[in-house]
This record gives structure tokens, sequence and C-alpha cells, in this order.
């Protein structure tokens, strides 16, 4: 009541045709340039008759998105986390590499949740105590017009999800049937696409599944067609942005959003697992198969597996339960790796863990040195000792993967054996 005796009266509060007209009022007020942003920093609306800005406006006006560059930027800068925590209006200086010029931004809220934003360009003038306060009740106004927004967008997004589910669970299994859907929904098809699990360590809450979506969209790096939680679970049907897509683009965007879930929300140990890109959208069920064995897979090899992360890198994993079927008939054990567990339980020595290292660090001296905390001298010394006692040909790449393949069916075996 004080502030409205020593501003006026509220100029946001009556109704509008649109959200244009709204961000118009706000810019008249203020008079500075003005855009209104989604909690996931797509334009809404921007005002007109702008006739000075800078770059990082004329991006976010062209794309209808604020470029990625510029979040990330905002983040290093705090300046996001603060609009997360905070109602109150916040100064941003100017950041010169990204085209930004000095702004004043406030989130916009309901509750404790963020439904979007509003941004003023301090160009030819900075913002006084009273036009923070307008600010203020210009977000408040704006609440009502997003929740809107944010209550047809949930429909749209329980169809989607519902439609999804149907999609993993072999409902439409043909690629016609669901471009059929697709157009209904108004969602363009993407010339190649992907299921991704990001696999948490607890049931996936409303704040986790928030701070995923709005990572995933901002990141501009893939293009999520539909997404949805089941237990600790968050699914994905996704494509690469690049027409040329390749796996490549999967496995860097999956590093991406783990590292960055705890770099800015604090959310650690995900997995994830991602299928096979495909140009066709029939039997999306088996992608989704594809992604839990990876999944399955990494957590029983999370060592082998670190850096594995889509189905087609699985490479020799993914036939090792049908080798393991054939074993279990077969008491075959490798005659060179019988002879070194023979050796070092004879003598104490540790010639069969030096094979391993050797190998699964790719014949590369310094990195098993490294893994084994030894010498790159003392692990040259127990090489020579292993092929003096087992004739191993370290130049034969058949021989090599020979060892692999045994040393990885052994170490399944004693894992399933303690299980």
């Amino acid at each position: 009541m004080e502030r409205e005796k020593q501003y006026g009266k509220d100029p946001f509060k009556r109704s509008f045709d649109n959200l244009e007209t709204f961000v118009d009022k706000i810019r008249d007020v203020l008079e500075c340039p003005v855009t209104i942003e989604d909690a996931n920093h797509r334009l809404l609306a921007y005002s007109t008759h702008d006739d000075q800005t800078d770059q990082a406006r004329i991006a976010t006006i062209i794309s209808r998105k604020v470029p990625e560059k510029v979040i990330n930027s905002l983040w290093k800068a705090d300046a996001i986390p603060q609009l997360l925590r905070s109602a109150e209006p916040l100064k941003i200086p100017e950041i010169k590499e990204i085209g930004l010029g000095n702004r004043v931004a406030i989130s916009i809220r309901h509750q404790e949740e963020v439904l979007g934003y509003i941004w003023v360009v301090e160009r030819d003038k900075s913002l006084t105590a009273e036009d923070m306060y307008l600010l203020k009740l210009a977000a408040q106004s704006a609440r009502i017009e997003l929740l809107k927004l944010y209550r047809q967008k949930k429909k749209r997004e329980e169809s989607y999800q519902d439609f999804f589910w149907q999609l993993l669970t072999g409902r439409y299994p043909k690629h016609a049937e669901v471009i059929d859907k697709l157009d209904d929904f108004h969602i363009k098809p993407s010339l190649h696409s992907a299921v991704i699990i990001f696999r948490f360590i607890d049931d996936i809450d409303m704040q986790t599944e928030q701070s995923m979506i709005y990572l995933i969209s901002t990141s501009q790096k893939i293009h999520m067609t539909f997404y949805a939680t089941m237990g600790n679970d968050f699914i994905l049907l996704a494509s690469p942005p690049s027409t040329q897509a390749n796996e490549t683009e999967l496995s860097e965007f999956v590093q991406f959003v783990i590292n960055q879930m705890y770099v800015r929300f604090e959310i650690d140990h995900i997995i994830s697992g991602s299928s096979s890109l495909k140009l066709t959208y029939d039997h999306v069920e088996d992608r989704y198969s594809e992604c839990l064995e990876v999944l399955r897979l990494k957590s029983q090899y999370p060592k082998e597996m670190q850096e594995i992360y889509t189905y087609h890198q699985l490479g020799v994993f993914k036939y090792l339960d049908a080798i393991l079927d054939i074993r279990s008939r077969d008491a075959y054990e490798h005659p060179v790796i019988q002879r070194l567990i023979d050796y070092d339980h004879a003598h104490r020595t540790e010639l069969l863990m030096t094979l391993e290292a050797y190998i699964l660090n790719d014949s590369n001296v310094n990195d098993a040195a490294k893994v084994l905390h030894v010498h790159v001298n003392t692990l040259n010394y127990r090489l020579k000792r292993i092929t003096e006692l087992t004739h191993v040909n370290f130049k034969s790449t058949h021989e090599k993967f020979s060892l692999y393949l045994e040393l990885q069916i052994r170490k399944y075996i004693e894992k399933k054996h303690r299980l």
C-alpha cells in the first residue's frame, strides 16, 4: 500500500488482449525494450518499435529462443540461479563476448515455480527504484497470462506422454501410423531419432523432472520430441539437430546432460543409455529395449563401460549372454589364462592382472602402468615374463581379442557367482 501511494496505481492491473499488447505496455511504462520468455527461455513476446537493441536480443527474436551461448554465460555469471531463487528484479551487467547489453530481469512465478522471465534492456536509461517496483507489478500480472499457457502446455504434454508410452510398448509398430499421429499433434517428423534413458538413483520428483526438461530444452544440442518418466527413469524420443546425424552427437549430448545436472542442480550418479539412430518411426519399442540393454550392461560393467552410451558402442558386450550360454555347457578355460592363474597362485605374482590391464588399455604400456600403479619398466618386464610362460603373441589382433573376450567372460561369471 505504501509503495502504491509513493508510485501511483498499478498500470498493469487490467486485461490485455494478448502477451504482445502486454509486453508493449511494459515497454511504454519503462521506456526500454522488453521480452518475455517461458521457463525454458523460449520467446513468448517482445516489444515492438525498438530502434536500438543488442545482438543477444536480435538473435533471440530471430530464432524465437535464447541462444545457448547466452544461457550458458548467464549461468556462469550466476544470473539465472539468482532468478530461480528470488522474485526480486536483478540487474545484469553487460557481457560483451555474447553481445548482451545491460539488463534487468525478473522471474514470473506461481508460488515457488518459475513460469517465465521478463527481460528489460537498459540501453538509453537505467531503471530507477520506481521502475523496479513497476517491473515487479508487471511480473505479477504476467503470472496470470503465463498460467494459462502453462496449463495448456501441461494438457498437451499429458496427451503426448500417453502416445509416447504407446510407442514404447509397441502399440504403434508402423511408421505410417506414427507419422499420422505426429501430424495430429502438429509435430514435424525428424530425419533421425533415438530413444534415450537417463536413470537416477532415486525416483524422479517434479523438481528433477523440470530440471531435466530445462537442461535438454535450453542446450539446443538435441530436439526432444517426447519425454516420459517412470520411477527413476527419464525417457525421451529425440533427434540430433544436424541432417547428417550420427551417434557421436548422442554420446556428446548424454555426457553434457549428466555433467550439467551436477554442475547446475547438484544431481549426480546418473547413468544413461541410448538406442541406435533410426530413419523411421517403426517399432520404437525395439529402441527402448536397446536402451534398457545398455543400462543393464553398464550396471554389470561400470568400469569397462564408463564411456559407452549407445547401443552401437556395446560391441561384443551385446553377445556375452549368448556366449555364456554356450560356455555353461563347456568347461573350457583359455590356456594362457589358466597358465597365469596357476603361476600367480604358486609365486604370488600379478601376471593375470597385468595382462588384463594391458589388453583393456589397447596395448598402451603407459596407460596400463598407470592403472596398475607400477613403473613402465616393471610392466614391460611382466609382459616379457608372460610371453615366456604362455608364448602369447601380442602382435596378433586375433590372439588379443580372444584373450579380451575370455577375460570379460571370466569377470561376468565371477559377478554372477557373487550375486
